[in-house]
């Protein structure tokens, strides 16, 4: 069997290590093997390294955010061909589709093909964050966007981004923007022209006592709301007394977060749903639910793309290239060294 470079793990809280031993994969009818150019960081690989989960095997490649040049395709592709430029977030802790070596898998439905309006650098802030903040809000939600090119009727509500300064906040700002709704974001007052660029209305201070974001939600809302997603992991408990003591609609009330593990439980009168982003690509009823749904929003997406109506997000790029460059941007970003999202180039073409 060929074997390729890259980074694998033998077990959790294991180092990463840079081999030569890696089994090359062979793409399956409707896949692809695509050669890793770029790969953008993002906090599930440390997660992942520390604890092992979603990790499906030993030892184990890793990397989600990725573009790359798509270097053969199975019989059945039609999407995709040799050649082609694609972006994506791959299922992650399945090493023949993580991004971490040379070449990988993907599955045609689940990429997104790279034109004029995006770079190979930039198109890495992509996957993750637009996958994540789609199924919070189409899937979770209900929300629906207008047709590529087209602009929503606007309406007289508001979505809630708890954390909106974030990678997944702006791109819940921007698909809520483009759905229609005025988007009040949460975020530190530093970061506030990052949520007012992805499209917020408004912004509160996420420092601030929790009776004085309760009333800034009221005063600038009006309680004009019935969707929150909190992409920062600390809202739960705000979101669901704004959900419960603010909102004045009188139909139901969605609660979206980004949080699939913990124990937590919230009011009934409450619609919670937990993105699980990482069940892409495996068995099982609800993990086959949320493939066919990354598989349609890829689709959508892919259009608005196009149309400059979505657009990726400001990003770092590490020094260096290569594995070992990968290695310490992962480090940096685990130290908070890195102000933005960051992206690696970890071969030439």
């Amino acid at each position: 069997m060929a074997t390729q470079t890259g980074i694998t793990i033998s077990g959790p809280n294991e180092p990463y290590t840079v081999v030569d031993t890696i089994p090359r994969p062979t793409p399956g009818p409707t896949q692809a093997l695509v050669k890793t150019l770029y790969v953008g960081l993002n906090p599930v690989e440390p997660f992942m390294q520390h604890t092992g989960m979603l990790v499906e095997s030993w030892p184990a490649v890793l990397g989600s955010d990725v573009s790359g040049v798509v270097l053969e395709v199975g019989a059945d592709c039609k999407k995709i061909k040799k050649g082609d430029y694609i972006f994506t977030c791959v299922p992650v802790g399945i090493s023949e589709f993580s991004s971490f070596q040379e070449a990988f898998l993907v599955e045609e439905d689940w990429v997104f093909k790279k034109g004029d309006s995006v770079g190979l650098e930039e198109a890495c802030t992509v996957g993750a964050g637009l996958l994540t903040a789609g199924l919070a809000l189409l899937d979770g939600q209900g929300l629906e966007l207008p047709a590529p090119g087209s602009k929503a009727a606007e309406k007289d509500s508001w979505v809630i981004v708890m954390g909106g300064s974030g990678s997944v906040g702006r791109y819940c700002v921007q698909l809520a923007s483009l759905a229609g709704y005025k988007v009040l974001a949460s975020c530190s007052p530093s970061k506030n022209e990052l949520a007012l660029k992805a499209g917020a209305s408004a912004t509160f201070n996420n420092r601030a006592p929790v009776e004085e974001q309760l009333a800034e939600i009221g005063r600038i809302t009006g309680g004009k709301f019935a969707h929150i997603v909190d992409t920062s992991l600390m809202a739960l408990d705000l979101s669901v007394k704004a959900l419960e003591s603010i909102s004045k609609a009188s139909g139901a009330k969605y609660l979206a977060t980004v949080d699939d593990w913990s124990e937590m439980t919230v009011p009934d009168s409450l619609n919670l749903y937990r993105v699980k982003l990482g069940m892409l690509g495996r068995t099982g009823t609800e993990q086959e639910h949320i493939t066919a749904k990354i598989a349609e929003m890829v689709a959508v997406f892919q259009a608005h793309i196009d149309a400059g109506q979505i657009r990726p997000l400001d990003y770092h790029l590490v020094d260096g290239e290569g594995w070992e460059a990968i290695i310490k941007g992962i480090a940096d970003m685990e130290a908070g060294k890195l102000p933005k999202k960051p992206v690696v180039k970890a071969q030439s073409e």
